[in-house]
């Protein structure tokens, strides 16, 4: 019987061993083939972010081109922000004077920028000491709220100014960064300033942006083998 209960057990671990095994997802990383331009826009284009401090295996919040979209006839290119609860669409077009932004999605919320924010100037501008402003009307809808908060217009205005240019070093890459800072002020209907807020970004030509406004900065891109 002992003999029996070997050969068994020896038989048993031989057709376990020869089982198919499932193995685990593994990481995929794909590269832009195409050239990336001075202002990345290409469809496929990724970015991943940490915040300052965080663990690089930690939350991130990715960036990505999603690509061409039709608003009012009208061809932008869409970008999706997401991660850490952000779900985000960014609608922008890449001009000769510049990048504008036309309109910004989120769950229940679009906001339409009449006429577009210009967010970067043109190519051959950016330099430090660089200021552009304008104003703009913010329309902003929200299909889900009372009725008589489902659209609400607000007059804005923005200004931009290049403070810095300089080397920096994130997560072990060095890259060549425009500081840029950026003011955005609400009025309400007598006028007066009812909201203020300012934030700073850098900039990278052929990369993207390094340091968000938001406070988070590049960990991980596919657009660095794609540079000219």
């Amino acid at each position: 019987m002992s003999r029996a209960c070997l050969w068994i057990t020896i038989v048993a671990a031989a057709l376990a061993a020869c089982a198919p095994t499932v193995e685990a997802p593994r990481l995929e990383v794909q590269q832009l083939t195409e050239p990336v331009s001075f202002y990345p826009r290409q469809t496929g284009a990724r970015w991943e972010y940490v915040r300052d401090g965080a663990a690089l295996d930690g939350i991130r919040y990715v960036e990505t081109v999603e690509g061409p979209a039709v608003i009012d006839g009208e061809v932008w290119i869409a970008f999706r922000l997401f991660g850490g609860g952000q779900d985000v669409r960014h609608y922008r077009q890449f001009r000769d004077d510049g990048v504008f932004l036309r309109r910004q999605t989120r769950p229940g919320a679009t906001i339409d920028f009449d006429p577009p924010i210009r967010e970067l100037p043109a190519e051959s501008e950016l330099r430090v000491g660089l200021t552009w402003r304008a104003d703009t009307v913010a329309d902003q809808h929200y299909p889900s709220a009372a009725p008589g908060l489902r659209r609400i217009t607000v007059p804005v205005e923005y200004a931009y100014t290049v403070i810095d240019r300089r080397p920096v070093t994130v997560a072990g890459q060095s890259y060549d960064v425009f500081v840029i800072d950026r003011t955005v002020r609400q009025y309400d209907d007598d006028g007066g300033v009812s909201d203020e807020l300012s934030r700073t970004m850098w900039f990278s030509p052929y990369v993207g942006t390094v340091r968000h406004e938001n406070g988070w900065y590049l960990v991980d891109t596919n657009v660095l083998r794609a540079q000219p």
